[in-house]
């Protein structure tokens, strides 16, 4: 059972009343809020009324709290604090006491002096300092004895042996001498007047390759449109290109071209201007020989 301070059990049933508000205008039951953070619903239901003797010790309501708020969404930690687990009682201020005269009454003249309190002193906690270890330090001397004996020892080896003689670095070798006279032989001479440069022969530019036939038909395409194309009696092309269609077909004795989408498309007869076959939507049949022309187009429109 909780042996709770008067402030703790109002801030208790504030807290119980509140959450308990929440919870039932958020339609959850008490048993299935139960089971949801694992504390029996009795233990809820002493929450909610505040009724402290059914529960535990202050810390672990600030626990039963925390989870209650949490599980309806709210901000556990926040609404758990607002219980102070230990709280701090605050002492009266200590007045003056008239003691009582022998009739009953209080003597105006003289007063009782409480005792004072003892004084209260902050012991102050002793900060962490890391020791600085001994052994750092002897293992000092040992390290410099170490050295001194490693210069000695460098010092009598090159006293004893001396320094080679190496090669000199005025010298150069034989084959940086070669290197050397080779690129010299290859860099021009200024005083030699330049070889004439070789003229270019100019690129001429591909020209495209013309079609040689008695019938050279090409079509351009400005919107969709379905097209036959039938060359000497053969079915050379049958579609519906897109617009920016563009197709070039020759014959011998006669092409017969057919759309179904005149006023989409515009033919070239034999490397004349091209002509639109007609208004958009008109299906369009024409026959053409090597003596057509865009005449002869325009007046079958």
């Amino acid at each position: 059972m909780a042996n709770l301070a008067p402030t703790q059990v109002e801030q208790l049933q504030s807290i119980g009343a509140y959450l308990r508000q929440v919870r039932q205008e958020q339609g959850v039951s008490l048993e299935v809020l139960a089971n949801q953070i694992f504390i029996r619903p009795a233990l809820l239901q002493a929450l909610e009324t505040g009724r402290s003797e059914q529960l535990p010790e202050p810390v672990f309501i600030q626990g039963f709290i925390r989870r209650y708020a949490e599980a309806l969404g709210l901000d556990g930690k926040a609404i758990s604090q607002e219980f102070i687990v230990n709280p701090v009682e605050v002492l009266p201020t200590p007045e003056l006491i008239t003691p009582a005269t022998g009739n009953g009454a209080r003597s105006s003249d003289s007063y009782f002096q409480p005792e004072s309190l003892p004084e209260v002193r902050t012991v102050e906690k002793p900060r962490y300092a890391p020791r600085a270890t001994s052994r750092r330090q002897s293992f000092l001397p040992l390290w410099l004895a170490l050295g001194a004996a490693v210069l000695a020892l460098g010092g009598l080896l090159w006293a004893l042996l001396g320094r080679e003689p190496g090669p000199s670095t005025t010298e150069a070798s034989p084959e940086t001498t070669t290197a050397v006279t080779d690129e010299a032989d290859t860099q021009p001479d200024p005083s030699e007047p330049a070889a004439p440069l070789e003229p270019i022969e100019p690129i001429e530019p591909e020209t495209t390759p013309t079609l040689e036939a008695p019938i050279v038909v090409t079509a351009s395409l400005s919107d969709r449109a379905w097209l036959s194309v039938v060359a000497d009696g053969e079915n050379v092309y049958e579609g519906t290109p897109e617009s920016g269609y563009e197709e070039t077909w020759t014959a011998q004795d006669s092409l017969v071209f057919r759309t179904g989408n005149a006023g989409g498309v515009s033919l070239s007869v034999n490397g004349e201007a091209p002509v639109v076959l007609g208004e958009s939507g008109d299906v369009k049949t024409l026959t053409l020989t090597p003596d057509s022309s865009a005449e002869a187009i325009q007046s079958n429109e």
